[in-house]
């Protein structure tokens, strides 16, 4: 893995970008050389993946005049919210095979994530009762996602994801192998 390359994180709140911040410095990247952007009204105002989608073609745009010559990563990280949001950037732009701009994209929000990292509970990708993804955003409030990354990258990938975990943590496992 390239570890020594700088990181540009484009998501849509603080609490992703910490959450990517600390896996991406888990795998052996420089704190120093990750950096980000996120939706500057933070967390209850506005909408982080409108946020993310606005921005995502300038980012990849800047990418690539710096990929030449510069060893370069882009993150982007956009909750699904049920509204194909990743779709929506790859149909936007689609990174080339050659490219190191990985789009990471949980199936309801960062917090299904969590709540899978922190139960083990299988079924947060399922549809409820209304034909929807589980909500666990009130669930998580208050949680810090940088100990989700740990438990993460220390507990459940040390030897691989296990073949039944969420599909939305699969495909962010395949953005990852990208970097080998």
């Amino acid at each position: 893995m390239k570890t020594k390359a700088q990181i540009f994180i484009l998501c849509e709140d603080t609490v992703h970008y910490h959450f990517a911040k600390k896996y991406f410095e888990l795998l052996g990247f420089n704190n120093r050389k990750i950096t980000g952007k996120y939706n500057p009204t933070g967390r209850s105002v506005g909408s982080g993946a409108e946020y993310v989608k606005k921005n995502y073609e300038k980012e990849v745009r800047a990418f690539r005049s710096k990929a030449n010559h510069l060893d370069y990563i882009l993150v982007v990280i956009i909750d699904d919210d049920t509204k194909d949001n990743a779709k929506f950037l790859y149909q936007k732009c689609t990174p080339s095979s050659n490219e190191t701009i990985l789009i990471f994209s949980p199936a309801r929000n960062i917090e299904s994530w969590f709540c899978y990292i922190d139960t083990g509970n299988l079924s947060i990708e399922d549809l409820n009762e209304q034909g929807k993804i589980t909500d666990y955003k009130n669930q998580y409030r208050n949680a810090k996602p940088t100990e989700f990354a740990k438990k993460l990258k220390e507990e459940i990938c040390v030897n691989r994801l296990p073949e039944n975990a969420p599909s939305s943590l699969h495909q962010a496992c395949n953005e990852l192998n990208r970097l080998k």
